[in-house]
């Protein structure tokens, strides 16, 4: 069997659906996932939520397999030029599994530096700006000096209510 990797363009929020489908007729699949948190009413809720919105990866061979994927509940295309799926390298996939960390969720590079310019994306400080510090603890709490009436505050807030500024 000739297997390559694919990308599966999915209808939207049917990344699940069709991982247990396309596992259900013995096919590979790999969806990397990301943990996000998001500020619902004032509190941060975690999420996990897929890597690439609308889209897994499949080992197929495609002279076997294209009908079965492409006709799969769930499956807008397998992603490719005009009507022929292009399969993609492996290293791509060992790429995203080695930035794989606990819980097989994906880890992207977000790493903040004493003296980064941060803004607050939640909470009662929203948009303002401020000077990371340092980190907390495990990591979760951070310390940002916040400039008020010309006098740096640290303040200490969840690091999921800031952002690096570019």
């Amino acid at each position: 069997m000739n297997t390559q990797w694919y990308v599966i363009h999915t209808k939207p929020g049917n990344e699940h659906r069709v991982e247990t489908n396309l596992f259900n007729q013995e096919i590979e699949t790999f969806l990397p996932l990301l943990e996000i948190f998001q500020d619902y009413h004032g509190k941060i809720v975690q999420k996990i939520k897929p890597l690439f919105p609308n889209y897994l990866f499949a080992k197929l061979d495609i002279d076997v397999h294209y009908y079965k994927v492409k006709w799969t509940r769930g499956v807008n295309k397998i992603l490719g030029a005009e009507n022929e799926p292009i399969p993609i390298s492996e290293k791509v996939i060992q790429t995203i599994k080695t930035r794989m960390g606990e819980n097989n969720l994906v880890k992207l590079d977000n790493e903040l530096e004493k003296g980064n310019l941060v803004q607050f994306t939640s909470g009662p400080f929203k948009d303002l700006m401020g000077v990371f510090d340092k980190e907390i603890s495990d990591g979760k709490r951070v310390r940002v000096l916040l400039s008020l009436i010309g006098v740096d505050v640290p303040v200490q807030v969840s690091r999921y209510q800031i952002k690096k500024v570019a």
